[in-house]
């Protein structure tokens, strides 16, 4: 039987886990599962494109607000 030390068992995950992930990556169906939370400065950035699309799409007419509770938004 062989014997393994820690430091060589690292070694060989480190090793062999960017492929391990390739594989898992490419062999997954279905949604994508975020493995990390955003942080703030990535939330923020992406709350400002959400306005911005939202007002971009506001100004051609592709979102009609009806009053303040209902609107009704035109997709391509």
């Amino acid at each position: 039987m062989r014997e393994w030390k820690t430091r060589d068992i690292e070694k060989r995950i480190r090793e062999k886990m960017p492929a391990a992930n390739r594989s898992l990556v490419r062999g997954r169906r279905g949604k994508v599962v975020r493995r990390r939370p955003r942080d703030k400065e990535e939330q923020d950035i992406l709350d400002l494109l959400c306005k911005r699309k939202w007002e971009d799409d506001l100004a051609r007419g592709k979102v009609k607000i009806i009053n303040k509770r209902e609107w009704y938004c035109e997709f391509d």
